[in-house]
């Protein structure tokens, strides 16, 4: 143990060991990488228990991402003539709309897309699945769903249309062979029962898996069918590709958010073909998305992307989409790619001969995250002891992929149904979980040997030394530390003499001079 916690001592030594982007590694990083990034968000710092400030490491990336510092000016410059899209004839709406109507192109370029396609933007990637599933749940068929899928493109399918669940391997990898077994058994039946569409991740939330997505969108348009990909885990990592509409491998539909590639603001976005966007009434409709209704209620429709954009759209959030694509195009794909992948590489191998450390996958197709669990430790408490003692963010969790946690936990169907049955009465402290570390640009050598040391002692020291000074609540399973709650719980106190002193010499004055 002593060996695997003095590690980081030799990192820099061993970091020019490892298969790196052409550039030396902090070279890149230096005078490539930080620029990309405010200091103050770069050097962000946060208080441990021990009361001392330590420079926070954010390795919960797969959930959201800090802003480019460009990408931040470019927006505050646009709210100076920030004005409504597609409202109105004075110049702040005119300059707003253009660049509103200008990120579609961006967007277009970016995924390689065919200029059949439209760009539609939603809130996040949830509400563009959601817009797609009610739309496709209009044409007769059924969907072809993966169990490794994240909630977001599982339930919207399962809510609105038909579908058919394929079960992934046990290890939650695609077997295009049975995806076509599939096909055959749905191919000549009547259209209702046929497979039109299946709607698969480009990357698992959970281990970074990526599932053969241009092999099975030939294999779905060789049967007649349509793919959907889901690559918001993805597309920030490394390239994707639409492809040409008479390429067979081609991605009909995508979506994807802003906010997991370095964009705030959440915008959702889903390209998919016109034809199929025009042929029905849009997934929400209301004002600014239809040029008139009748006195009898016909309405009218836009046979635009306009169709799709009900009320007044988040401008800024599809301008910073753009604005973050020129970033990180000028940066490389391929670049950030091999930079991240050395760091989960680093990481991976390292974690590995920590005692107690179980690593969920395997090193041979090694992406942009790491799930991971400590012998005999609730993930979710090592989380918490991650951020409150090491300043380090990850994440513990099922990260809404249940099927697939079941999966990585051998839980069996008997477990599972006693899981359902807590959760009926309020109790989700026993749903499985694991702990995610997930990678962006901006991780550093540093991040990771901090990292690695944090989980060496953490193992170390054993559950036992850890439980006098945590606490779960046997309800939801959150651990808290227990030196927050006595904090929590002075602050309560004092809060209540706050209220009660100014009243004390009132108080007296009854007390000496009331009558009994």
């Amino acid at each position: 143990m002593t060996d695997v916690l003095a590690m980081g001592a030799n990192i820099k030594q061993e970091a020019a060991q490892l298969p790196l982007v052409a550039e030396n590694f902090d070279s890149f990083w230096d005078k490539e990488i930080r620029p990309l990034f405010t200091d103050e968000s770069l050097s962000f710092k946060v208080k441990t228990l021990n009361g001392k400030y330590v420079k926070y490491v954010n390795l919960d990336n797969g959930a959201t991402t800090t802003p480019f510092a460009t990408l931040k000016q470019h927006v505050d410059e646009m709210l100076d003539t920030y004005g409504s899209v597609h409202r109105g004839s004075g110049q702040k709406s005119v300059i707003t709309t253009r660049e509103y109507d200008a990120s579609r192109n961006v967007i277009r370029d970016f995924v390689g897309s065919s200029s059949d396609n439209y760009v539609i933007f939603a809130k996040n990637t949830t509400e563009a699945i959601n817009g797609a599933a009610t739309l496709w749940a209009k044409k007769p068929g059924k969907i072809l769903v993966s169990d490794i899928e994240h909630s977001s493109n599982l339930l919207p399918w399962v809510t609105r249309d038909e579908v058919v669940q394929y079960r992934t391997q046990p290890d939650g990898s695609v077997s295009v062979a049975e995806i076509e077994d599939i096909f055959k058994a749905h191919q000549n039946l009547p259209e209702a029962e046929q497979i039109k569409l299946v709607t698969i991740t480009g990357a698992s939330t959970i281990t970074g898996y990526r599932p053969p997505i241009y092999e099975i969108a030939a294999l779905a348009h060789r049967y007649g069918a349509k793919i959907f990909a889901d690559v918001c885990q993805l597309i920030q990592h490394e390239q994707v590709n639409m492809g040409a509409d008479d390429d067979p491998c081609h991605l009909d539909f995508v979506a994807f958010s802003g906010h997991k590639m370095y964009a705030p603001y959440g915008t959702g976005v889903l390209l998919g073909p016109k034809e199929f966007f025009d042929s029905s009434y849009p997934y929400q409709i209301g004002g600014g998305n239809l040029p008139y209704i009748t006195r009898n209620l016909e309405i009218k429709r836009f046979y635009t992307e306009r169709a799709h954009d009900p009320g007044t759209p988040n401008a800024m959030g599809a301008i910073a989409i753009a604005k973050a694509i020129e970033i990180i195009e000028a940066l490389g794909r391929d670049r950030i790619a091999q930079y991240e992948h050395s760091l989960v590489e680093f990481t991976y191998t390292r974690l590995g001969l920590i005692p107690g450390v179980k690593v969920h996958i395997p090193g041979d197709n090694l992406a942009h995250v790491i799930p991971f669990d400590i012998d005999g430790f609730d993930g979710r408490l090592v989380a918490e002891i991650l951020a409150q003692e090491y300043g380090i963010g990850v994440r513990a969790g099922a990260f809404c992929t249940y099927e697939y946690i079941r999966k990585l936990k051998n839980i069996s169907d008997e477990q599972d149904c006693e899981i359902a049955k807590e959760v009926d009465r309020g109790i989700t402290r026993n749903i499985p979980s694991i702990i995610r570390a997930s990678f962006a640009v901006y991780n550093t050598l540093e991040d990771c040997d901090r990292f690695i040391d944090a989980i060496a002692q953490i193992a170390k020291n054993g559950l036992t030394h850890y439980l006098p000074n945590y606490t779960q609540d046997q309800m939801t399973g959150v651990w808290t530390s227990n030196k927050q709650l006595v904090f929590s719980e002075h602050r309560a106190f004092i809060g209540h003499w706050a209220i009660v002193l100014p009243l004390f010499p009132l108080l007296l004055h009854q007390a000496l001079f009331s009558v009994p």
